[in-house]
């Protein structure tokens, strides 16, 4: 095998692994997308629905774009002599034509995870750069039917509903209606006075 004179073989097969890994993450996104534009160049998208995965990725751009997001948490699990895992997925979220990719992040460590579990944060890609959308939530993350001004909504956990409202998630949800325990700790108060 010839070897270039100026670039070491292990750099070469470096090198060489990468640009696979990145064609192999990026190939079928790109093949996706091009097929479905062909497909439904005049309608809405067809968004897979359900629970958003989240895996451990090998070192590639998308788990070296997660770790930099992430690297403050990622620090300080360190520094407290722990393994954090990273976990990334992703989905395209947009009821439009025009897809929008999110990436879902979550760690893994025992100083970053409590009684409810470990917390997941979003970000969506605006303007070249990374923006949370969904910030530290706690438990499983499903795409919804429904949507709102553009993007579906999520079910966190079993009962937590977040829509979109133009720029990030908000959860919808109001708490409940307590005007009888507020008439009655009114009529406590007042029984004592």
């Amino acid at each position: 095998m010839n070897i270039h004179p100026y670039v070491s073989p292990s750099r070469l097969y470096k090198l060489f692994f990468t640009f696979i890994v990145a064609g192999l993450v990026t190939g079928p996104l790109a093949y996706s997308a091009s097929q479905h534009h062909k497909k439904t160049s005049h309608h809405q998208q067809n968004i897979k629905l359900g629970k958003v995965t989240l895996t451990p990725q090998p070192d590639n751009a998308l788990a070296t774009i997660a770790r930099n997001l992430n690297q403050t948490d990622l620090n300080f699990a360190i520094h407290r002599n722990e393994q954090p895992l990273l976990l990334i997925g992703t989905a395209n979220l947009s009821s439009t034509k025009t897809a929008k990719i999110v990436l879902f992040t979550q760690i893994q460590s025992a100083s970053l995870c409590g009684s409810g579990g470990c917390s997941t944060t979003a970000y969506l890609k605006r303007n070249n750069q990374w923006v949370k959308v969904l910030d530290s939530v706690t438990g499983d993350i499903e795409i919804k039917k429904t949507k709102h001004k553009g993007m579906h909504d999520l079910l966190i956990g079993t009962s937590d509903s977040w829509i979109w409202n133009g720029k990030t998630y908000v959860e919808s949800q109001k708490g409940p209606k307590l005007t009888g325990l507020k008439r009655s700790i009114e009529n406590h108060q007042k029984s004592k006075l």
